[in-house]
């Protein structure tokens, strides 16, 4: 393998690391992890709206504050580099538990779409420069499961800096 293929699936893997960089600080709410995403000037673009990613992450956090959970997968990411610069096309799947729009109880709301970004590697660090999203599906349903409720609370997932995935990061040194 050529040192010029190395290093296309190493970037490949950095550009990666980022999308579910990304998925993860929305499940964990961690605001530090989701800026580290983006440039500082980098947009996201939602239909015909125009935000700064910046704008969007502080906005979204306090938007899905009353959420009581979220789970973001990436899916299928498909990269293609050209020298500084790449489009990257994945899929994302999100699952928020919320409160019922009546009050009444919770609901699951369910989205799919695709996130196309463009990277732009500076300093050696890839990053997203602009991010359009595209939405497929949306349902809300009830909630399906009857034993979480009854779960010790070490065994649900948390925000940061209370899930376990904190301590572990900090065990790392």
């Amino acid at each position: 393998m050529t040192d010029s293929r190395l290093a296309e699936l190493y970037d490949k893997q950095a550009i990666t690391e980022v999308l579910y960089r990304y998925a993860r600080g929305w499940d964990r709410f961690d605001k530090e992890a989701l800026l580290s995403c983006f440039h500082e000037e980098a947009e996201n673009i939602h239909g015909s709206k125009r935000i700064r990613a910046r704008d969007f992450v502080t906005n979204g956090l306090q938007a899905l504050d009353e959420v009581k959970s979220m789970t973001h997968m990436i899916t299928n990411p498909m990269i293609e580099i050209r020298g500084e610069r790449a489009i990257s096309e994945c899929t994302f799947l999100a699952h928020h538990r919320r409160v019922s729009a009546d009050g009444s109880g919770e609901e699951d709301m369910f989205i799919k779409g695709r996130y196309l970004d463009l990277f732009e590697q500076r300093g050696g660090a890839w990053r997203i420069a602009s991010r359009r999203r595209v939405h497929d599906f949306e349902r809300v349903v009830p909630p399906a499961d009857q034993t979480l409720a009854d779960a010790p609370p070490d065994q649900i997932g948390a925000r940061k800096p209370v899930d376990p995935l904190y301590s572990l990061l900090d065990a790392l040194g």
